[in-house]
Protein backbone atom coordinates (compact mmCIF):
# COMPACT_ATOMS: atom_id res chain seq x y z
CA UNK A 1 0.00 0.00 0.00
CA UNK A 2 1.04 3.43 -0.64
CA UNK A 3 -0.09 7.34 -0.42
CA UNK A 4 -0.63 9.38 -2.90
CA UNK A 5 2.08 11.43 -2.30
CA UNK A 6 4.65 8.57 -2.33
CA UNK A 7 3.34 7.50 -6.29
CA UNK A 8 5.99 8.18 -8.62
CA UNK A 9 5.13 8.91 -12.19
CA UNK A 10 7.00 6.87 -14.73
CA UNK A 11 9.78 8.86 -16.52
CA UNK A 12 11.09 9.09 -19.50
CA UNK A 13 13.66 6.82 -18.89
CA UNK A 14 10.94 3.91 -18.98
CA UNK A 15 10.04 5.35 -23.04
CA UNK A 16 11.57 3.56 -25.35
CA UNK A 17 10.15 5.74 -28.31
CA UNK A 18 8.31 8.61 -27.50
CA UNK A 19 4.04 8.36 -27.72
CA UNK A 20 4.51 5.06 -28.94
CA UNK A 21 6.41 2.52 -26.92
CA UNK A 22 7.66 1.76 -23.30
CA UNK A 23 9.72 -0.42 -21.63
CA UNK A 24 9.06 -3.72 -21.38
CA UNK A 25 5.78 -4.02 -22.65
CA UNK A 26 3.91 -6.30 -25.21
CA UNK A 27 3.22 -4.69 -28.61
CA UNK A 28 1.41 -5.50 -32.01
CA UNK A 29 1.37 -4.51 -35.51
CA UNK A 30 -0.69 -5.87 -37.48
CA UNK A 31 -2.14 -5.13 -41.17
CA UNK A 32 -3.61 -7.52 -43.64
CA UNK A 33 -1.39 -9.50 -46.40
CA UNK A 34 0.90 -7.69 -48.38
CA UNK A 35 0.71 -4.40 -46.41
CA UNK A 36 4.39 -4.36 -45.53
CA UNK A 37 4.23 -5.53 -41.84
CA UNK A 38 7.77 -7.08 -41.80
CA UNK A 39 9.28 -3.79 -43.31
CA UNK A 40 7.75 -1.83 -40.77
CA UNK A 41 9.36 -4.00 -37.91
CA UNK A 42 12.69 -4.14 -39.49
CA UNK A 43 12.37 -0.32 -40.02
CA UNK A 44 11.37 0.21 -36.33
CA UNK A 45 13.71 -2.07 -35.51
CA UNK A 46 16.48 -0.01 -37.58
CA UNK A 47 15.23 3.29 -35.22
CA UNK A 48 15.88 1.15 -32.03
CA UNK A 49 18.72 0.00 -33.03
CA UNK A 50 20.23 3.36 -34.49
CA UNK A 51 18.45 5.25 -32.44
CA UNK A 52 16.73 7.22 -35.15
CA UNK A 53 13.38 9.15 -34.99
CA UNK A 54 10.04 6.54 -35.96
CA UNK A 55 8.02 7.86 -38.21
CA UNK A 56 8.07 11.65 -36.60
CA UNK A 57 8.51 10.03 -33.15
CA UNK A 58 11.56 10.23 -31.06
CA UNK A 59 13.64 7.06 -29.88
CA UNK A 60 14.01 8.02 -26.13
CA UNK A 61 16.54 4.57 -24.92
CA UNK A 62 17.93 3.29 -27.75
CA UNK A 63 18.62 -0.37 -27.65
CA UNK A 64 20.01 -3.94 -29.33
CA UNK A 65 17.04 -5.55 -30.72
CA UNK A 66 16.43 -9.55 -31.41
CA UNK A 67 14.45 -10.35 -34.35
CA UNK A 68 13.04 -13.87 -34.79
CA UNK A 69 11.88 -14.16 -38.19
CA UNK A 70 9.55 -17.12 -39.76
CA UNK A 71 9.09 -15.02 -43.22
CA UNK A 72 12.38 -15.40 -44.60
CA UNK A 73 16.10 -16.89 -43.84
CA UNK A 74 18.73 -14.22 -42.87
CA UNK A 75 20.19 -13.56 -46.11
CA UNK A 76 16.75 -12.71 -47.42
CA UNK A 77 16.43 -10.15 -44.70
CA UNK A 78 19.45 -8.76 -44.97
CA UNK A 79 18.87 -8.06 -48.51
CA UNK A 80 15.77 -6.23 -47.63
CA UNK A 81 17.76 -3.93 -45.23
CA UNK A 82 19.96 -3.09 -47.84
CA UNK A 83 16.56 -1.98 -50.43
CA UNK A 84 15.21 -0.02 -47.41
CA UNK A 85 19.09 1.24 -46.89
CA UNK A 86 19.16 -0.02 -43.39
CA UNK A 87 22.93 -0.98 -41.77
CA UNK A 88 22.96 -2.45 -38.41
CA UNK A 89 26.75 -2.19 -36.30
CA UNK A 90 28.28 -2.28 -33.66
CA UNK A 91 26.69 -5.73 -32.20
CA UNK A 92 23.49 -3.80 -32.19
CA UNK A 93 20.54 -6.23 -34.26
CA UNK A 94 20.80 -9.87 -33.71
CA UNK A 95 18.79 -12.39 -36.06
CA UNK A 96 17.32 -15.93 -35.72
CA UNK A 97 16.61 -17.33 -39.01
CA UNK A 98 13.55 -19.72 -38.15
CA UNK A 99 12.22 -20.09 -42.14
CA UNK A 100 12.54 -23.48 -42.36
CA UNK A 101 10.51 -24.20 -39.03
CA UNK A 102 6.69 -24.72 -39.00
CA UNK A 103 6.72 -23.07 -35.75
CA UNK A 104 9.26 -21.65 -33.33
CA UNK A 105 9.41 -22.98 -29.63
CA UNK A 106 10.56 -19.95 -27.73
CA UNK A 107 12.52 -22.86 -25.17
CA UNK A 108 14.17 -23.75 -28.52
CA UNK A 109 16.22 -20.19 -28.86
CA UNK A 110 15.55 -19.55 -25.24
CA UNK A 111 19.43 -19.93 -24.42
CA UNK A 112 20.01 -17.17 -27.64
CA UNK A 113 17.20 -14.81 -26.12
CA UNK A 114 19.09 -15.00 -22.34
CA UNK A 115 22.07 -13.88 -24.67
CA UNK A 116 20.62 -11.31 -25.94
CA UNK A 117 19.97 -9.84 -23.08
CA UNK A 118 22.74 -10.41 -20.79
CA UNK A 119 25.61 -10.23 -22.67
CA UNK A 120 24.42 -7.70 -25.15
CA UNK A 121 22.23 -5.51 -22.81
CA UNK A 122 19.32 -6.36 -25.39
CA UNK A 123 16.00 -4.73 -24.59
CA UNK A 124 13.62 -5.10 -27.51
CA UNK A 125 12.46 -8.60 -29.06
CA UNK A 126 10.77 -9.05 -32.57
CA UNK A 127 8.67 -11.88 -33.10
CA UNK A 128 7.55 -11.88 -36.64
CA UNK A 129 5.27 -13.47 -37.11
CA UNK A 130 2.94 -14.77 -33.92
CA UNK A 131 0.83 -17.20 -35.42
CA UNK A 132 4.49 -19.43 -36.03
CA UNK A 133 5.48 -19.10 -32.59
CA UNK A 134 4.95 -21.58 -29.88
CA UNK A 135 4.83 -20.15 -26.53
CA UNK A 136 4.59 -23.18 -24.23
CA UNK A 137 0.91 -22.95 -24.07
CA UNK A 138 -2.20 -24.28 -25.88
CA UNK A 139 -4.45 -21.90 -26.66
CA UNK A 140 -7.53 -20.92 -29.03
CA UNK A 141 -6.68 -17.78 -31.12
CA UNK A 142 -10.19 -16.75 -30.99
CA UNK A 143 -10.97 -17.56 -27.63
CA UNK A 144 -10.47 -14.12 -25.45
CA UNK A 145 -10.17 -16.21 -22.29
CA UNK A 146 -7.37 -18.29 -23.86
CA UNK A 147 -5.95 -14.95 -25.25
CA UNK A 148 -6.30 -13.24 -21.72
CA UNK A 149 -5.54 -15.74 -19.51
CA UNK A 150 -3.19 -18.19 -20.57
CA UNK A 151 -0.87 -16.61 -23.77
CA UNK A 152 -0.50 -13.11 -22.72
CA UNK A 153 0.54 -14.06 -19.37
CA UNK A 154 2.98 -16.19 -20.48
CA UNK A 155 4.44 -13.63 -22.88
CA UNK A 156 4.88 -11.27 -20.11
CA UNK A 157 6.31 -13.79 -18.11
CA UNK A 158 8.80 -13.97 -20.35
CA UNK A 159 9.01 -9.99 -20.98
CA UNK A 160 10.15 -9.89 -17.25
CA UNK A 161 12.29 -12.63 -16.82
CA UNK A 162 14.36 -11.44 -19.88
CA UNK A 163 13.57 -7.35 -19.18
CA UNK A 164 12.50 -7.24 -22.56
CA UNK A 165 9.79 -5.51 -24.88
CA UNK A 166 8.20 -7.49 -26.94
CA UNK A 167 6.90 -6.80 -30.51
CA UNK A 168 4.56 -9.50 -32.29
CA UNK A 169 3.95 -9.07 -35.85
CA UNK A 170 0.44 -10.47 -36.49
CA UNK A 171 -2.32 -10.01 -39.28
CA UNK A 172 -5.81 -8.56 -39.53
CA UNK A 173 -9.05 -9.97 -40.93
CA UNK A 174 -11.13 -9.04 -43.30
CA UNK A 175 -12.67 -6.72 -41.49
CA UNK A 176 -9.90 -4.48 -40.89
CA UNK A 177 -9.62 -6.06 -36.58
CA UNK A 178 -7.06 -7.79 -34.96
CA UNK A 179 -7.04 -11.47 -36.30
CA UNK A 180 -8.15 -13.55 -33.54
CA UNK A 181 -10.11 -12.76 -30.15
CA UNK A 182 -10.77 -9.02 -29.35
CA UNK A 183 -8.50 -10.30 -26.33
CA UNK A 184 -5.47 -9.48 -28.07
CA UNK A 185 -6.17 -5.94 -28.77
CA UNK A 186 -7.58 -5.63 -24.35
CA UNK A 187 -4.11 -6.83 -23.00
CA UNK A 188 -1.42 -5.83 -24.99
CA UNK A 189 0.31 -2.26 -23.94
CA UNK A 190 0.13 -0.94 -27.44
CA UNK A 191 -1.43 -1.54 -31.40
CA UNK A 192 -0.02 -0.57 -34.16
CA UNK A 193 -2.46 -0.87 -37.46
CA UNK A 194 -1.04 -0.25 -40.95
CA UNK A 195 -3.96 -0.10 -43.49
CA UNK A 196 -3.18 0.08 -47.89
CA UNK A 197 -5.35 3.12 -49.42
CA UNK A 198 -8.09 0.98 -51.96
CA UNK A 199 -6.77 3.93 -54.34
CA UNK A 200 -3.08 4.48 -53.78
CA UNK A 201 -1.27 1.59 -52.83
CA UNK A 202 1.36 3.88 -51.82
CA UNK A 203 -0.03 5.32 -49.23
CA UNK A 204 -0.21 3.54 -45.85
CA UNK A 205 -2.43 4.16 -43.05
CA UNK A 206 -0.94 4.25 -39.31
CA UNK A 207 -3.25 3.82 -36.66
CA UNK A 208 -2.18 3.49 -32.95
CA UNK A 209 -4.00 2.98 -29.64
CA UNK A 210 -2.19 2.54 -26.34
CA UNK A 211 -2.54 2.51 -22.62
CA UNK A 212 0.25 4.86 -22.11
CA UNK A 213 0.13 7.66 -25.00
CA UNK A 214 -2.86 9.04 -26.82
CA UNK A 215 -4.19 8.01 -29.66
CA UNK A 216 -2.50 8.67 -33.48
CA UNK A 217 -3.70 7.89 -37.27
CA UNK A 218 -0.98 9.06 -39.19
CA UNK A 219 -0.01 8.90 -42.89
CA UNK A 220 3.07 7.03 -44.59
CA UNK A 221 4.57 7.20 -47.70
CA UNK A 222 5.75 3.72 -49.28
CA UNK A 223 8.63 4.25 -52.51
CA UNK A 224 8.96 1.07 -54.73
CA UNK A 225 11.61 -0.63 -52.21
CA UNK A 226 9.01 -0.40 -49.35
CA UNK A 227 10.56 2.18 -47.14
CA UNK A 228 8.07 3.99 -45.15
CA UNK A 229 8.28 7.32 -44.36
CA UNK A 230 6.35 9.53 -42.67
CA UNK A 231 4.11 12.45 -45.20
CA UNK A 232 4.44 15.92 -44.60
CA UNK A 233 2.54 17.64 -42.32
CA UNK A 234 -0.90 18.93 -43.96
CA UNK A 235 -0.61 15.83 -46.45
CA UNK A 236 -2.89 13.59 -45.71
CA UNK A 237 -5.53 16.44 -46.48
CA UNK A 238 -4.24 15.36 -50.61
CA UNK A 239 -3.77 12.32 -50.41
CA UNK A 240 -6.48 11.16 -48.43
CA UNK A 241 -8.32 8.29 -49.84
CA UNK A 242 -12.02 9.12 -48.24
CA UNK A 243 -11.40 12.96 -49.83
CA UNK A 244 -10.48 11.68 -53.40
CA UNK A 245 -13.66 9.27 -53.14
CA UNK A 246 -15.89 11.79 -51.67
CA UNK A 247 -14.63 14.41 -54.85
CA UNK A 248 -14.96 11.45 -57.32
CA UNK A 249 -18.37 10.61 -55.99
CA UNK A 250 -19.55 14.41 -55.73
CA UNK A 251 -18.64 15.36 -59.37
CA UNK A 252 -21.04 12.16 -60.73
CA UNK A 253 -23.98 12.48 -58.48
CA UNK A 254 -23.76 16.33 -59.37
CA UNK A 255 -26.10 17.83 -56.39
CA UNK A 256 -27.60 15.87 -53.58
CA UNK A 257 -28.27 15.40 -49.95
CA UNK A 258 -26.77 13.58 -47.30
CA UNK A 259 -25.59 12.39 -44.17
CA UNK A 260 -22.32 11.77 -42.60
CA UNK A 261 -23.39 8.31 -41.79
CA UNK A 262 -24.93 7.50 -45.34
CA UNK A 263 -21.67 8.66 -46.81
CA UNK A 264 -20.20 6.06 -44.05
CA UNK A 265 -22.05 2.98 -45.49
CA UNK A 266 -20.29 3.24 -48.73
CA UNK A 267 -17.37 0.49 -47.89
CA UNK A 268 -14.74 2.81 -50.33
CA UNK A 269 -15.20 5.26 -47.46
CA UNK A 270 -11.61 5.00 -45.48
CA UNK A 271 -12.62 6.76 -42.28
CA UNK A 272 -14.54 6.78 -39.47
CA UNK A 273 -17.86 9.46 -39.41
CA UNK A 274 -15.93 11.84 -36.99
CA UNK A 275 -13.35 11.60 -39.54
CA UNK A 276 -15.01 12.08 -42.42
CA UNK A 277 -16.99 14.93 -41.23
CA UNK A 278 -13.52 16.64 -40.14
CA UNK A 279 -12.15 16.03 -43.24
CA UNK A 280 -15.08 17.95 -45.27
CA UNK A 281 -14.99 20.79 -42.79
CA UNK A 282 -11.24 20.99 -43.01
CA UNK A 283 -10.83 20.81 -46.84
CA UNK A 284 -13.86 22.90 -47.75
CA UNK A 285 -11.13 25.44 -49.97
CA UNK A 286 -9.68 22.18 -51.77
CA UNK A 287 -12.99 20.85 -52.74
CA UNK A 288 -14.09 24.40 -53.73
CA UNK A 289 -10.90 24.65 -56.34
CA UNK A 290 -12.35 21.40 -57.81
CA UNK A 291 -15.39 22.38 -57.97
CA UNK A 292 -17.50 21.87 -55.12
CA UNK A 293 -19.51 23.63 -52.36
CA UNK A 294 -21.48 22.16 -49.59
CA UNK A 295 -23.58 23.58 -46.58
CA UNK A 296 -25.09 21.96 -43.75
CA UNK A 297 -28.27 21.93 -42.25
CA UNK A 298 -30.28 20.00 -39.80
CA UNK A 299 -33.31 17.95 -39.93
CA UNK A 300 -35.34 15.33 -38.12
CA UNK A 301 -32.82 13.07 -39.33
CA UNK A 302 -29.96 15.08 -37.60
CA UNK A 303 -27.06 17.20 -39.86
CA UNK A 304 -27.29 16.95 -43.57
CA UNK A 305 -24.74 17.70 -46.11
CA UNK A 306 -26.13 19.39 -49.02
CA UNK A 307 -23.47 18.96 -51.86
CA UNK A 308 -23.18 20.47 -55.61
CA UNK A 309 -20.34 20.31 -58.16
CA UNK A 310 -20.17 22.98 -61.14
CA UNK A 311 -17.15 22.31 -63.50
CA UNK A 312 -14.32 24.81 -62.37
CA UNK A 313 -13.91 26.13 -65.85
CA UNK A 314 -17.30 26.93 -66.32
CA UNK A 315 -16.75 28.90 -63.03
CA UNK A 316 -14.25 30.55 -64.24
CA UNK A 317 -15.93 32.09 -67.44
CA UNK A 318 -18.74 32.96 -65.82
Amino acid sequence: MEAFEDIKISTKKDIIIEGLMKSNGVYLIVSQPKVGKSLFALQLANSIANGKPFMGHEVLKPSPVLYVTTEMCNSQMKERCILLDIDFNHKNFFAIDCKDSMSVNLMDIEYQVKEFAEDYNGKVLILDMLKDIDFGVSYDINSYQDVAQKLMPKIRTYANKYNLTIVLVHHMNKSGKTLGSTGFDAVVDGIIRLNKSTYDSSTIKMETDSRFFPSICDYLNKDKNGVLTLSPDGIEDYINPSLVYLIKLVIIRKSFDTTIGELIEDPKLFCTPTQLGKLINNNRALLANDGITFKEYRTSKGRMYHFEYHEPSLDEND
